[in-house]
C-alpha cells in the first residue's frame, strides 16, 4: 500500500528540533540569528496547525490556503505572546521562539497519526458509498461538542489561575492542574486522531488518554530542564494548558466534519467534565473575590513573602563624594516571595541611565549588583534604584540617594 505522504512532516519536525537545540544553548547569540530562527518557525508553526486540520490534504493543498496559512501563524504567535507576557516569565524573544518550537513539534507528530489514519480509513472504505451533500446537510452540531467546549473553558481557566495574580499565589490552580498532568491533554490528543466512537474501546480511550498525558508532560518537563528556567511546575501547566486548548480547537473542528451519531460522545464523562468545571469556575471567583476583599489584619506585610532590595553598606540617604573620583555602589536584591521572579532594576541619576538590567532570581536567592560611575560637577543630584517585578511596568521598589558632589 501506498504510504502516507510525510516528507513536508518530517521536514518542519527536524527544523522545530533544531530550532529548540539552538534557543535552549544559545549556540549563536546573534539577534540577527533570532529574527531567522523566529521567521522559520513563525512559518513552520502555522503550516504544522493547518496541517492538522486538513490531515487529507498533502503540501500542495495546504500552500493552496495562504490567507489561513498566515492567520493560524499568528494566532499561534500571539496566543503564545500573550500568555508569556502575563506570565511570571514575561515576554522574552527566545522563550517566544521557544515555545513556538515545541507547540510545532507536538502538532506536527499530531499530524502524521492523523495521515496515516486518513490513509489506512481511505483504503478500508474505498467501496465504502460516500455521504451525500443533503445528509451532509441534516448533520447537528450535536454529540460530542459540548464537552469539547467546556475542556476549552478549563483550559483558559487553567492558563488564567496559573498566570493571574492573586489566584496564582493559592493553591487553586493544583486542582484542575492534577487533571492536565494526568488526563485532559492526552484525551484530547486521542481525539483528534480517533474523533469516531467506535474507534476505540472506552477503557481503552480513557487508559491511552492517562498515559499520552503522562508522556506529553514528561517531554515539556525534560525540555524545560535543559532550559535556563529549569522545571517548574506552573510552567508545565501552561504549556500542558495551551496544548489542551490547541487540541480542544482542532478537535472541536474535526468533529464538525462527523455526523452527530458517529462523533465521539461520553455521556458520563461529559457530566463529570461539566460538574468539574462549574466547581472550578465557583472556586475561582471565590477565591479572587477573598484575596481581593480580605481585611489586611494589622497592616504589617509579611517579610516571609517579599523582595530585599537595599544599598549595601550605606548608613543614611546621603554620599559625600569628590567631582572626578571614581565610586561603586552595591544593590542587593533578595527574592522571598515563594517562588520563581523576573525583575528588571534600573539605576539612574536625572535623565542619565547607568545601569539597566532584567534578573531571574529563584525563591531565597540573593544577587549583589554593582554600579560603577564617576562623580561629575560640584552640585547635588539624586540617584535613584528601581526595582520592577516583571511583566509589569509600575516600579516594585526604589531607593534613592543624595549625593553631594564637591
Amino acid at each position: 500500500m501506498k504510504e502516507a505522504p510525510s516528507k513536508d512532516l518530517v521536514l518542519f519536525l527536524l527544523l522545530s528540533i533544531v530550532i529548540v537545540v539552538f534557543t535552549s544553548i544559545k549556540l549563536i547569540d546573534n539577534f540577527i540569528m533570532d529574527i531567522i530562527l523566529f521567521i522559520l518557525i513563525f512559518v513552520s508553526s502555522g503550516y504544522s496547525l493547518i496541517a492538522v486540520l486538513y490531515p487529507e490534504e498533502n503540501h500542495r493543498g495546504l500552500l493552496k490556503k495562504p490567507l489561513l496559512f498566515l492567520e493560524l501563524s499568528v494566532f499561534l504567535t500571539v496566543l503564545v505572546s500573550v500568555i508569556l507576557k502575563y506570565s511570571s516569565l514575561g515576554l522574552q524573544f527566545r522563550d517566544l521562539i521557544l515555545i513556538l518550537s515545541l507547540t510545532t513539534i507536538v502538532l506536527t507528530i499530531t499530524t502524521y497519526v492523523l495521515r496515516t489514519n486518513q490513509f489506512k480509513a481511505e483504503v478500508e472504505e474505498e467501496h465504502t458509498e460516500p455521504v451525500t451533500t443533503s445528509e451532509m446537510l441534516t448533520f447537528t452540531s450535536k454529540g460530542g461538542l459540548p464537552y469539547l467546549t467546556a475542556l476549552t473553558i478549563l483550559s483558559l481557566l487553567m492558563i488564567i489561575t496559573v498566570i493571574v495574580p492573586p489566584l496564582n499565589k493559592t493553591a487553586l490552580w493544583m486542582v484542575p492542574g492534577s487533571l492536565f498532568i494526568c488526563f485532559i491533554p492526552g484525551y484530547l490528543l486521542l481525539a483528534i486522531m480517533f474523533p469516531k466512537n467506535d474507534d476505540l474501546e472506552l477503557i481503552e480511550r480513557l487508559a491511552l488518554a492517562g498515559g499520552a498525558s503522562l508522556i506529553l508532560t514528561s517531554l515539556v518537563g525534560l525540555t524545560f530542564n535543559y532550559t535556563s528556567w529549569s522545571i517548574r511546575l506552573e510552567l508545565i501547566l501552561i504549556v500542558l494548558a495551551v496544548f489542551s486548548l490547541l487540541f480542544s480547537m482542532i478537535t472541536i473542528f474535526r468533529m464538525k466534519k462527523l455526523p452527530s451519531e458517529m462523533r465521539l460522545s461520553i455521556p458520563k464523562l461529559e457530566k463529570i467534565l461539566t460538574i468539574f468545571l462549574i466547581l472550578c469556575i465557583i472556586l475561582t471567583i471565590g477565591t479572587a473575590g477573598y484575596t481581593l476583599i480580605k481585611p489586611s489584619g494589622n497592616g504589617t506585610t509579611d517579610k516571609n513573602n517579599t523582595t530585599d532590595f537595599y544599598i549595601k553598606g550605606i548608613d543614611g540617604n546621603t554620599l559625600n563624594l569628590s567631582s572626578g573620583t571614581k565610586n561603586n555602589i552595591t544593590a542587593v536584591i533578595v527574592n522571598q516571595e515563594g517562588r520563581a521572579i523576573n525583575y528588571s532594576i534600573l539605576v539612574r541619576v536625572n535623565s542619565t541611565i547607568l545601569k539597566q538590567d532584567n534578573i531571574t532570581l529563584q525563591n531565597n536567592q540573593k544577587i549583589e549588583i554593582p554600579v560603577d560611575f564617576t562623580a561629575g560637577t560640584p552640585g547635588q543630584r539624586k540617584i535613584e534604584f528601581i526595582l520592577y517585578k516583571l511583566p509589569s511596568d509600575k516600579p516594585y521598589k526604589t531607593r534613592d540617594l543624595l549625593m553631594n558632589i564637591n
